[in-house]
């Protein structure tokens, strides 16, 4: 039946890890299933400040299961399954923990719009992140439209979805689609070593850095939203520790009751 795994590596760092075999952590209904609780409880989990999502299986994910999409020619259908869908697209969007995406063998399709929803994207060298959409017909889903183009750029974002381009690791990382490329034997260390370096800053910060981040195509919205940040960053406890330790000439320990 599959699972999804919690491992807690200390100082706040969570690692889920996806196992659904029989679909190769495709997102068809049955996986988001158990993605979306697993997502949900470390999001309300003071304990985790940080998730890298990882898979047990040689691939990432691949995406949506095809063998099953006949069935949704009947266009009720289809919005059923995408509304179903965009629960979780919605939850990732509006995520304020930084994640980490660790990706090994192909991320495709959604499985593609799944990495898309992380902070910080680490592949394996041969490793692999498509789009091949036309390649069976269908529009982009999984609100790869708008994730894509905020990593790589419309323009790129582009030739992507309109030609169904397929990234190897270097090719990625040359183009801003992954932060970092390692040896396929040094993937999770990598992994974990990105979401170690997001777990020494103040949580606070950085859940109001990604709030204002996703306002960033409107100069007005920001400047709104930082009269509101800036003033509670202010008045935090990890303001205080941070200018503390900067007049130290230490490192900040931010919410140090988490081990």
């Amino acid at each position: 039946m599959g699972s999804v795994d919690i491992e807690r590596h200390g100082r706040g760092v969570v690692r889920l890890v996806m196992n659904h075999p029989e679909s190769g952590n495709g997102l068809g209904e049955a996986f988001r299933g158990m993605l979306l609780p697993a997502f949900e409880e470390l999001f309300h989990d003071r304990a985790c400040r940080v998730i890298v999502l990882a898979s047990a299986l040689k691939n990432f994910s691949v995406g949506g299961d095809l063998s099953r999409m006949d069935t949704l020619s009947d266009p009720k259908a289809g919005r059923e399954r995408l509304t179903s869908a965009h629960r979780l697209a919605r939850v990732l969007l509006a995520a304020e923990k930084p994640m980490v995406a660790e990706v090994r063998g192909h991320a495709v399709g959604a499985g593609a719009g799944l990495a898309l929803f992380c902070d910080t994207i680490v592949m394996g060298e041969s490793a692999s992140i498509g789009f091949p959409f036309p390649k069976v017909g269908l529009a982009p889903d999984f609100a790869i439209a708008h994730t894509l183009p905020q990593r790589i750029g419309l323009a790129r974002a582009r030739q992507a979805l309109l030609y169904a381009r397929s990234y190897k690791g270097p090719e990625a990382l040359a183009i801003g689609l992954a932060d970092d490329v390692v040896a396929d034997a040094g993937l999770e260390a990598k992994a974990l070593e990105r979401a170690r370096e997001l777990a020494e800053f103040s949580s606070h910060t950085t859940a109001l850095t990604k709030r204002m981040l996703t306002l960033s195509d409107d100069p007005e919205a920001v400047l709104d939203f930082e009269a509101t940040a800036q003033p509670l960053c202010f008045a935090s406890e990890d303001f205080r520790e941070g200018l503390a330790a900067f007049r130290e000439k230490r490192k900040p320990r931010f919410d140090p009751d988490i081990a």
